[in-house]
């Protein structure tokens, strides 16, 4: 199944070998965020733009997807090689079996979408050679081995696969993380935030109408603010919006995600979403605050000659 979108951070981190390093005492900056330094032109250029921002809840990624071709339902984590944590993929099939039968009605098997096969590896439509026999008109070519060099004007066939459609969320609860408890106690929950329907980002409205219909709930929605305010608000910490939190009061939220509110996407096709962290704020603090000004531009000096190596 699908991966979600791998989620960057606002900014860069300093990423720089112990061996190279005059000062050990540097090394303490390793993998703490740039302040400043984005991880990518567009949210820079986006920085005072609106965006939607969301609560970023600490649990594990989670996935429900739905075949309208079948009406099978799968579940499963980040990856397809993810083990369930603390009875995760129970309460995903759960979930799945109770929305599949309003699943069917909203997305018909009329819907069903298809799309060639790809390589895991190159990210390319895999191509076979017809076999060679005699078959009834009308029937479709049997498959045969890979077509290394495709020749022009050759009879080639490829495989299809449904695309589904996508219910991400986020489980978490009682031994998910540190914080679990925090949120429930002798319990799990999942919530989504985000749904992809055969290719396709689905906007707020859309996604929400959607979740209400199957009788889910959705990530805390923060509103529209601007990414210079989402960083205001996660560099001093906020308490989590989850509003059944067992220790609401003293549970501080792992951080925001922001995507724009006009949905866009970099050159390349990847989809603009960033997030920011308050315990990256808090690390980044604390190593500072055992440096002086003086000794700290000694290090952003040495580390510019060997940012771009």
């Amino acid at each position: 199944m699908e991966t979600y979108t791998k989620i960057d951070t606002i900014y860069k981190r300093y990423q720089f070998s112990g061996k190279d390093c005059p000062n050990q005492k540097w090394l303490k900056f390793r993998n703490k965020i740039i302040l400043g330094a984005f991880s990518n032109i567009e949210a820079k250029y986006l920085f005072d733009c609106m965006w939607e921002a969301y609560s970023k809840i600490d649990g594990t990624n989670s996935k429900i997807a739905f075949f309208p071709s079948t009406g099978e339902i799968k579940v499963g984590g980040k990856t397809d090689n993810a083990e369930s944590i603390h009875g995760q993929f129970e309460m995903l099939q759960k979930i799945g079996d109770r929305i599949q039968p309003e699943l069917v009605k909203m997305f018909p098997k009329e819907s069903a979408r298809f799309t060639p096969v790809k390589d895991k590896e190159t990210n390319k439509v895999v191509y076979y050679y017809p076999e060679v026999m005699h078959l009834p008109e009308g029937c479709l070519p049997v498959r045969g081995n890979k077509v290394d060099v495709m020749e022009v004007g050759g009879n080639y066939i490829t495989e299809l696969e449904e695309v589904p459609v996508y219910i991400y969320g986020e489980y978490f609860g009682t031994g998910v993380n540190k914080v679990g408890n925090r949120y429930i106690q002798n319990g799990n929950d999942f919530l989504v935030f985000d749904i992809r329907q055969q290719g396709w980002w689905l906007p707020r409205e859309r996604r929400e109408a959607i979740c209400k219909g199957l009788g889910l709930e959705g990530v805390p929605y923060l509103g529209n603010m601007t990414l210079r305010d989402i960083e205001q608000q996660v560099m001093y910490g906020f308490t989590t919006q989850y509003k059944k939190a067992a220790d609401k009061a003293n549970l501080m939220e792992e951080g925001i995600v922001a995507r724009p509110v006009i949905p866009l996407c970099d050159g390349g096709g990847k989809r603009i979403i960033v997030k920011v962290k308050y315990c990256d704020y808090v690390e980044y603090k604390r190593v500072r605050d055992e440096f002086t000004d003086e000794e700290f531009r000694e290090f952003s000096e040495w580390y510019k000659t060997i940012e771009n190596v």
